[in-house]
């Protein structure tokens, strides 16, 4: 015979759970899997970034930020960049000036290079200055020695010695100017050679002469020495024996005079 089920059978029989809140266990248990189910499949989307519009702005910063953030950077490599370039045009300008200031001493003109240009300019032979140091002997001044006093002497029987003999200084520096302005009265091919010409100076009759004794020379050349004499005495012709002041009445001045050359 069947026995009556009793309470021992059922299937919340067994189970702890307080029966005074109004559910039983069974629904109790399935409403807290459903609510941890939800909270964890919550917690899962909030920490995986949704796809779409959303994910993208949360990434990307803002536009704006971001631009003014390249403006300041480029403002402060431009100020960076100011001090450098500076210091490339100081250097720059500084080597092109050490570099121009040599090449101008190099290549400037010189005094020689522009006389020696302007002469040719002219038509005249720069080296036409250097002329006067090739001349021939006959365009040379000759040595003109002392002058010196050989005779005075006054009217009547009394005699002076020529060593007391005044000077008659102005006689003399014409004697000599007049010597020395002749000089070409020896030409190149007669050769050189002594020649002493003496002054016979008469202030009484007011006077001058020249003469070339033969003692005192060694040029032998007889036509050239006569063209020597009467060049000078012609010069002396114009010396005025008025003005000078003298102590007797006749003179005889001796200079020698010794031209350039060989002796022939």
């Amino acid at each position: 015979m069947s026995r009556a089920p009793d309470d021992t059978d059922r299937p919340d029989a067994n189970d702890t759970t307080n029966p005074t809140d109004g559910q039983r266990p069974s629904a109790l248990s399935s409403a807290g899997f459903d609510k941890f189910d939800k909270t964890t499949e919550t917690e899962a989307l909030s920490s995986k970034p949704l796809p779409g519009p959303s994910s993208s702005r949360a990434s990307v910063p803002p536009s704006e930020p971001r631009s003014a953030s390249r403006g300041s950077f480029s403002q402060l490599d431009l100020s960076a960049d100011r001090p450098a370039r500076l210091q490339m045009i100081v250097a720059l300008v500084l080597g092109l000036v050490l570099v121009a200031i040599p090449l101008y001493l190099w290549r400037r003109p010189r005094a020689e290079s522009i006389s020696a240009t302007g002469s040719a300019d002219s038509g005249i032979d720069p080296n036409a200055a250097a002329a006067p140091t090739t001349t021939a002997p006959v365009d040379e001044k000759p040595t003109i020695g002392e002058a010196k006093s050989i005779l005075c002497q006054d009217p009547g029987p009394k005699k002076t010695a020529p060593e007391q003999c005044d000077h008659v200084a102005d006689v003399e520096k014409a004697f000599a100017k007049a010597i020395e302005d002749t000089a070409s009265c020896v030409p190149k091919d007669a050769g050189g050679g002594t020649i002493q010409f003496v002054a016979d100076v008469s202030f009484k009759r007011k006077a001058l002469n020249v003469a070339t004794p033969k003692e005192g020379r060694t040029m032998k050349n007889a036509k050239v020495i006569a063209a020597c004499q009467s060049a000078v005495k012609s010069k002396l012709q114009s010396l005025s024996l008025d003005p000078i002041q003298h102590a007797h009445a006749r003179y005889k001045i001796a200079i020698t005079a010794t031209y350039p050359g060989a002796v022939k």
